[in-house]
């Protein structure tokens, strides 16, 4: 099979790779489209390095299953999506679809780029007939999963001043469930391209995030001087995580969807002086797809948030554009 080959400082090739192979936990994928995630950006950039075999970092997968084990109720020709990380399905956590927290899940989150994809069982969704397949990877993968499990944590945010920090496709994908259910959305990038995309898809207004001043100055003029309800930080930078603070009101709520690995704060100041709620979540779960369906079945545009699809053999003309921040949601397709 062909698959998508990183080789380091930001190039791409396309390889020749083994064909996986299914076996009685697994289905064996005929790979339709893919998507482009923030989260690859690191192995795509960073340096070259010696490995064996193709390396990409593909996870948002949408395709028709070749092989299925038997005895299961998957069959050949089923049209699906992905889910990477999968739980035990026996512990305490995953019975209550709570599968990210599952001492013993495994991620089948890499190589998805590719002609074939191997995938547990446990995380296979149908996919509805009348989803055409780039939309596909964006209904089935975190790219609309990792919004909707930060929605249904935060509850009803209808009627509420809700401020989504970073506007990639996670970010802008917030700002479309948001808005879907009743909020009032600002969205703030450095990227004049994505804060046109946000308005588009449901921003009540987009703030140029390049000067901090200025957008804390929007945000209170935005907010009768009294700070967003709730901010969404969908970047992975101490300095943002710090500036929301700032800008969230008092007794409001900071939501952290971007990883961020290493944070110093000040406690008095934040939890106790001005009472703020600081949470977050790390991908979807099964509980989660429900109402991920539900957006497609009421008519939410969340195609929109594709702006460029691409045949696999230009992936690398893809992932430049990707990085060039002029930008939604990018899509290889494999047929």
């Amino acid at each position: 099979m062909k698959a998508v080959n990183f080789l380091g400082n930001s190039r791409i090739d396309i390889c020749e790779a083994p064909r996986p192979e299914a076996d009685e936990s697994t289905v064996l994928l005929r790979v339709m489209a893919t998507g482009l995630c923030g989260s690859e950006l690191h192995s795509f950039k960073g340096p070259a390095h010696e490995k064996e075999g193709f390396s990409n970092s593909g996870h948002e997968v949408a395709g028709v299953i070749e092989e299925a084990p038997d005895g299961s109720s998957f069959e050949p020709g089923m049209r699906v999506g992905a889910r990477v990380v999968q739980g035990c399905g026996n512990c305490h956590w995953c019975k209550q679809g709570y599968e990210t927290a599952c001492e013993n899940k495994h991620m089948y989150a890499g190589n998805g780029h590719a002609e074939y994809y191997r995938l547990g069982i446990q995380g296979i969704h149908p996919i509805p007939d009348d989803a055409e397949w780039p939309a596909a990877v964006l209904l089935t993968g975190d790219g609309l999963g990792v919004p909707v499990r930060a929605a249904r944590r935060l509850g009803d945010t209808a009627g509420k001043k809700v401020l989504v920090l970073g506007l990639g496709p996670v970010g802008l994908s917030s700002v479309l469930v948001q808005a879907s259910r009743g909020a009032e959305v600002m969205g703030a990038d450095l990227f004049e391209y994505r804060r046109n995309l946000a308005v588009e898809i449901g921003a009540a207004r987009a703030a140029d995030a390049s000067d901090f001043g200025e957008l804390k100055q929007s945000v209170l003029d935005w907010t009768n001087g009294f700070g967003a309800d709730i901010v969404i930080l969908a970047v992975g930078r101490d300095e943002v995580f710090l500036n929301a603070i700032e800008l969230v009101a008092r007794q409001g709520t900071v939501y952290q969807i971007g990883e961020l690995s290493e944070l110093t704060l000040n406690p008095s100041s934040v939890f106790i002086k001005k009472e703020i709620n600081i949470t977050g979540s790390w991908y979807y779960t099964s509980s989660d797809w429900p109402e991920m369906l539900a957006l497609h079945e009421n008519g939410v545009p969340y195609h929109k948030l594709i702006t460029h699809v691409f045949p696999f053999e230009q992936a690398q003309e893809a992932f430049d554009t990707f990085v060039s921040g002029n930008s939604g949601k990018v899509v290889l397709t494999y047929q």
